[in-house]
């Protein structure tokens, strides 16, 4: 057998025109009617790093394809313009007969030969134009490595090598618009069927802070297909290189949390764009109309929050445990993290390993130990398990004094987290001292508007608000929310804890409605930075039960308290006491809808 030609590495021509020049005809994995395949053929993941970016983009520019000097860096539409002359895209069928509609012009997809070069697509890559090559290659190539896949077997449907760009530009000059197809619903139809057929979306986001995808019409169109649809799995992808930013920005960094709730907080798919207005309004109708905005918002975070889950989860599994203070903080910082998504058990574990470290390296008397004790206190608190999390505050706080005396920042956290913990088991005179204790020294080490005298204002508010003085605690909330405001941005989870508080204060002074209105706002953060299983959210769906059982809604205070339920059992676990509080609320609610 002769050996293979450059032909049989991707660069053939039409599958149903004969080669020349005595060239072997292998049986591409495409040889069944176009009317069944074709539209959902995808190019290999190996194709597209060893031919498309190698030798397409990677070879010196032909000046009759592009004037353009095209790297690993060059974006989509560096690569095909479709304003101008042919491309990369379209010059490899500019002289192929589409398998498709018999005209000439094909798309890239049918200029390609054997099955380590083209296929029927496994994955659909949801995309902006605006990333470049490599970054895209390097995307597909990470997730094929980081679940086991043959980059030769994986098919990629992407739009600007599987759809005829020859057809593209033809419609576009004749019909003034982005569509691809005579009519927009024809258009959608024809793509929820692609999205269906094929069944596995990859959603490409990056950079991670701030996602491109999501200000593009097209990309919120494609998501919001595969999820309508059903059946369709989802998964959010970015390049290796996002993984390391994500490492910097919220593990390395202090404070680094508040800009993965800041990421969350920014998903508005209502102000995604396009260049085409009609397409924009088109779409966002369609998604307004369909599910709304809010439930969209909420799954592209829930599946940012899965893909960040992933990341942390294998920054754990990866990094090496030097037995050191950089380690110790590493542990500390996913754990906190962890915790705050409500994932308590991953979270202990990892503040476990923490204290083992510091304990034996650095010495009971650190201030690192004192951190960690104070980290699996807040764990057993969250857990309801008050007095073990007062055990560990106080353990924390004796060190802390030891080592910095009475006016520094960990004190002041220490004593907040103590009358945190008094409040819970019932010590309200206990709990306000603290709390003033902290606050003084917050006031004198950090200044008045840092975002911790924020959080003791509103503590100071939960206690006066629990001793009846609801003006107090009222006073002390809105300054808690003008920092937050200032030092976190509105979409905090802190913020959100305040607007619940508000609503708690309104709702025992009587506003219902005012009561009511605060919770949803809290709701609406919660939601789109926590997500829909988060403890938080249960709390708040508790509290929105309960107003609306005040205001004689027996029915939707009932499913509130049941929806609350489904996500406190299985977060907190049966004995809770929160749990054991929805229980009731339901059998009280249950009772009295059952009397005559």
């Amino acid at each position: 057998m002769a050996a293979p030609s450059d032909q049989q590495e991707g660069e053939g021509t039409s599958p149903h025109q004969p080669k020349g020049n005595g060239g072997h005809q292998e049986k591409s994995s495409f040889d069944e009617p176009a009317s069944t395949q074709m539209d959902t053929l995808g190019v290999s993941v190996h194709h597209l790093e060893h031919i498309f970016l190698e030798r397409e983009i990677g070879k010196p520019t032909r000046s009759a394809i592009t004037e353009k000097c095209l790297s690993r860096e060059s974006k989509i539409y560096d690569i095909e313009d479709l304003q101008g002359p042919p491309g990369v895209i379209r010059s490899k069928g500019i002289n192929i007969v589409c398998p498709i509609d018999g005209k000439m012009g094909a798309a890239y997809v049918h200029c390609l030969q054997g099955e380590d070069h083209v296929g029927k697509a496994t994955h659909m890559l949801s995309y902006s134009w605006n990333y470049t090559i490599g970054d895209i290659v390097n995307t597909l190539t990470d997730f094929c490595l980081q679940n086991n896949l043959n980059p030769k077997r994986t098919y990629i449907w992407m739009c600007c090598l599987c759809v005829n760009q020859h057809r593209v530009v033809e419609n576009s000059t004749q019909q003034k618009s982005g569509m691809i197809a005579p009519t927009k619903m024809d258009f959608f139809a024809i793509f929820g069927e692609r999205v269906k057929k094929i069944g596995h979306l990859l959603a490409m986001m990056a950079p991670w802070k701030a996602p491109i995808y999501i200000t593009r019409v097209w990309c919120i169109f494609e998501i919001f297909t595969a999820h309508r649809m059903g059946g369709c799995k989802v998964d959010i992808v970015m390049p290796p290189k996002e993984k390391q930013s994500l490492e910097q920005d919220v593990v390395d960094n202090e404070g680094g949390i508040n800009t993965l709730y800041e990421t969350l907080g920014n998903t508005k798919v209502e102000n995604a764009n396009a260049s085409v207005e009609s397409d924009r309004l088109s779409i966002l109708g369609q998604v307004q109309s369909d599910v709304g905005y809010s439930v969209l918002n909420n799954l592209v975070n829930d599946l940012l929050r899965g893909w960040m889950q992933g990341v942390l989860t294998q920054l754990v599994e990866t990094r090496e445990n030097t037995y050191d203070k950089d380690y110790v903080e590493f542990c500390n910082q996913i754990g906190v993290i962890l915790r705050t998504n409500g994932e308590h058990s991953a979270a202990m574990k990892l503040h476990q390993t923490a204290l083992t470290i510091c304990e034996t390296v650095l010495g009971k008397t650190h201030e690192k130990t004192a951190e960690t004790y104070s980290n699996i206190g807040e764990v057993l608190h969250d857990m309801g398990d008050y007095e073990g999390a007062l055990s560990k505050y106080e353990e924390a706080l004796a060190l802390i004094l030891s080592v910095f005396g009475e006016n520094h920042s960990d004190v002041a956290s220490a004593y907040n987290n103590i009358g945190f913990v008094l409040d819970d088991m019932g010590d309200k005179e206990g709990a306000l001292a603290k709390y003033n204790q902290s606050l003084a020294i917050t006031k004198l080490v950090l200044g008045e508007e840092h975002e911790n005298v924020a959080t003791t204002h509103n503590n100071i508010g939960l206690i006066l608000a629990e001793m009846g003085n609801f003006e107090g605690a009222l006073s002390k909330y809105e300054e808690a929310l003008a920092i937050m405001f200032s030092a976190l941005g509105k979409n905090h989870p802190s913020v959100a804890s305040t607007y619940n508080n508000i609503g708690f204060v309104l709702d025992e002074m009587g506003n219902y409605e005012g009561a009511l209105s605060k919770y949803k706002e809290c709701l609406a953060i919660e939601l789109s930075v926590l997500g829909k299983n988060h403890p938080n959210v249960a709390g708040t769906l508790n509290n929105i039960g309960s107003v609306l059982y005040s205001m004689g809604d027996c029915s939707g205070a009932l499913l509130k308290f049941e929806e609350c339920l489904a996500i406190r059992e299985p977060v907190l676990g049966a004995d809770h006491p929160n749990t054991k509080n929805s229980l009731e609320w339901i059998e009280v609610i249950n009772g009295k809808m059952q009397q005559p």
